[in-house]
């Protein structure tokens, strides 16, 4: 038996945010829509969900159209059973993540971000699975004071701390 490596690059687009992760049932779609359009008036989604038994299609659902192509294309290329992926607008993963984990089918989050991201997959004759994540570029250094306080300030800036 061997195992093939890909990496999968998820789009992005200006203003979005992507959340990857596994669950393992297909009621997924539904409770994820649930605890996401619960979680703000203005909060526009899509979810696609990757089955991995039965008819094995990508699940779909979300309040937003655009979000919900990118979604499911964003599963097609990734291609692993039980793996969905969330794209949302008016929101911030930090709004919403704690109520997807708490999603009953929930088994775990990849990667929350707006950061350039890759998905590795590993290929087995059996099918395709996630075993990690490039979330974002290599760090460049340690921060300095000045990179603390401004830290601070963006944080109170944006209203997150006091």
């Amino acid at each position: 038996m061997s195992v093939k490596i890909d990496v999968v690059r998820v789009e992005i687009p200006e203003g979005t945010n992507v959340i990857v992760g596994q669950s393992h049932f297909i009621k997924t779609v539904e409770d994820l829509y649930e605890a996401l359009v619960t979680s703000s008036p203005i909060i526009k989604f899509g979810i696609g969900f990757c089955e991995a038994s039965g008819k094995r299609l990508i699940r779909k659902d979300g309040n937003d159209e655009k979000l919900t192509n990118l979604a499911v294309e964003a599963c097609k290329r990734i291609a692993a059973g039980h793996v969905f992926v969330i794209y949302i607008l008016n929101g911030y993963p930090i709004n919403v993540l704690n109520r997807i984990k708490n999603v009953d089918e929930v088994i775990r989050i990849f990667a929350s971000t707006a950061n350039p991201l890759q998905v590795l997959v590993a290929e087995t004759d059996q099918g395709r699975g996630v075993i990690g994540v490039v979330d974002g570029n290599t760090p460049l250094g340690v921060e300095s004071e000045e990179d603390v306080k401004e830290r601070h300030d963006l944080l109170r800036k944006i209203g997150y701390k006091r």
